[in-house]
């Protein structure tokens, strides 16, 4: 794959991932889990952010974008919502650090992936710091902390 196919790919796959945590939010938000929904909601704004900048960059470099967005399921069980999260962190983390490796030569492209890799690991972070709390408080009770 080169290195424009690449950014395409992750403009795509962010477009996505935003309009699923977009519809996750709402979905969540029309139930009552606001607090939760407000947290999903923020990470889809970021996940649309860094599919822009990643367009940015490819018009930078001379390339056309795609206007395209990787599928994503619509899930309604927050605990699946979140066990989802995690499977995709700990798949786009390791593709995310090859992609840094592409970039060597391209200090501004590296640059961006590295901020990319830093919000990524803090959304892993706090997924599982969620899945932790499930465990250990219990889903129920989860689900009430989660309102508001």
């Amino acid at each position: 794959m080169t290195k424009v196919e690449l950014l395409k790919e992750f403009a795509k796959g962010w477009f996505g991932n935003s309009q699923q945590h977009s519809i996750h939010a709402q979905l969540l938000s029309n139930r009552g889990f606001k607090k939760l929904a407000d947290k999903i909601m923020a990470e889809s704004d970021e996940e649309w952010e860094e599919a822009k900048e990643v367009n940015k960059r490819l018009i930078e470099l001379g390339e056309t974008p795609v206007v395209a967005i990787s599928e994503y399921p619509v899930i309604t069980d927050i605990k699946e919502m979140l066990e989802y999260d995690c499977k995709e962190s700990t798949e786009a983390l390791p593709a995310m650090s090859r992609a840094l490796a592409m970039f060597d030569d391209d200090y501004v492209t590296k640059n961006m992936f590295q901020k990319f890799i830093i919000d990524e690991q803090e959304h892993y972070n706090w997924v599982k710091e969620h899945l932790n709390l499930i465990k250990e408080i219990g889903y129920e009770n989860y689900l009430i902390e989660m309102i508001g």
